[in-house]
């Protein structure tokens, strides 16, 4: 009867065992599920970022040329590229608020500010892979940007008008490949699939015009 007992005990020590193990598996299993939710949600976030980045970057070309250029056809298109860029910024920025997603702000010093949005442990780890690597790009992005702008504004006449109409179609078509990459990617998400599909046809007239413009000043 001891024996019996015994083996009962240890048949319910073992039982007990495997419990703990599965509950242990789950809690692994839980931790790495919410892990890449934050890590979908980081790429997602930095996705937007350069978005941002492009909107901020149009904007900031366009008010240079309103600064600099004395071509009326080039100042009534730096005049649409600001109006047009001002609104799909605040079209995306209303679009993250409903995700709780932390956009890039991108003020006159060209500064960051971080990602956030997430309450869970895993989530925010995943949130965090691979930030450092990410801002380190983003900051180089800037930098590039600010070189190509502070040569431009050291342009006057028509070398300012044909250089500035050459680096908004260059930043245009990038643009679109943006769209076109996130469309891809995102999808499942029909909110930014939705915003992205506005945002291209945007971006491909402002590449057609500029194209046009610049093609007109060799005349």
């Amino acid at each position: 009867m001891r024996m019996r007992r015994w083996l009962w005990s240890a048949g319910l020590l073992a039982v007990v065992g495997m419990s703990a193990g599965c509950a242990h598996s789950e809690e692994k299993q839980a931790r790495h599920q919410t892990e890449r939710v934050g890590e979908a949600v980081a790429e997602k976030a930095r996705f937007a970022d350069q978005v941002v980045l492009l909107n901020q970057g149009q904007i900031a070309m366009g008010q240079l040329a309103l600064s600099k250029s004395n071509n009326p056809e080039v100042r009534r298109f730096a005049r649409e590229l600001i109006r047009e860029h001002q609104r799909n910024q605040a079209d995306l920025e209303a679009l993250a608020r409903t995700k709780t997603l932390s956009l890039a702000v991108l003020n006159l010093g060209w500064e960051q500010q971080g990602i956030g949005g997430a309450g869970y442990e895993g989530a925010q780890k995943g949130i965090e892979k691979g930030a450092g690597r990410y801002d380190k790009k983003l900051g180089k992005q800037v930098d590039e940007f600010i070189g190509r702008r502070d040569h431009l504004a050291g342009l006057s006449g028509s070398e300012f008008d044909r250089a500035f109409l050459e680096e908004v179609h260059k930043d245009q078509k990038k643009g679109g490949k943006l769209v076109d990459k996130g469309l891809n990617e995102f999808r499942d998400d029909a909110a930014l699939a939705v915003f992205l599909s506005r945002t291209a046809p945007v971006l491909n007239s402002h590449e057609q015009r500029a194209e046009s413009l610049k093609s007109s000043l060799r005349e």
